[in-house]
């Protein structure tokens, strides 16, 4: 069996008391139709912080400066046999507005910070990143697993 774990970023980046997500329009995608901080892959030879950088502008529009890393999350199904591990950064430095880069796959919103908690589209998850990364000091560790047989999706704050 070949083991192999992707590498992936993703960016809370906040503006004006706003936070920029994306609204996911992908129907085979865990997240359809709800909205998740912008993020990516890792490629080869890349920092995770350029990493940071490049996703949300291809993703956004945004052009971001230097994004500090909070937190880590261990993606893992053992559905799909796959597992990917996300470095999440967080920047308040942003350039630009939203534009919709890849309309078949999402498209950028800013959402008012205060709403996020009762935004029915945030999945529950990626409230509680929101809010450790701006309102915690220190680094998250998480854990988002899909477990057999049914799929049943759980998460949890490793200590």
């Amino acid at each position: 069996m070949s083991l192999s774990i992707r590498v992936r970023v993703a960016c809370i980046c906040t503006r004006d008391n706003k936070i920029v997500l994306l609204k996911k329009l992908v129907p085979s995608y865990f997240t359809y139709n709800q909205l998740t901080p912008p993020g990516g892959g890792v490629e080869q030879h890349e920092t995770l912080e350029d990493a940071c950088i490049r996703e949300l502008e291809e993703e956004t529009g945004l052009r971001i400066a230097n994004p500090k890393i909070v937190g880590v999350a261990s993606y893992i199904s053992h559905i799909s046999d796959s597992h990917s591990v996300t470095f999440f950064f967080i920047t308040n430095e942003v350039a630009g507005e939203p534009i919709i880069k890849e309309p078949h796959k999402h498209i950028p919103l800013w959402v008012e910070l205060s709403c996020v908690n009762s935004n029915e589209f945030v999945p529950e998850y990626y409230k509680a990143v929101i809010n450790k990364s701006i309102n915690d000091k220190g680094f998250f560790n998480a854990r988002f697993e899909w477990l057999k047989p049914d799929g049943q999706f759980v998460w949890s704050f490793v200590d």
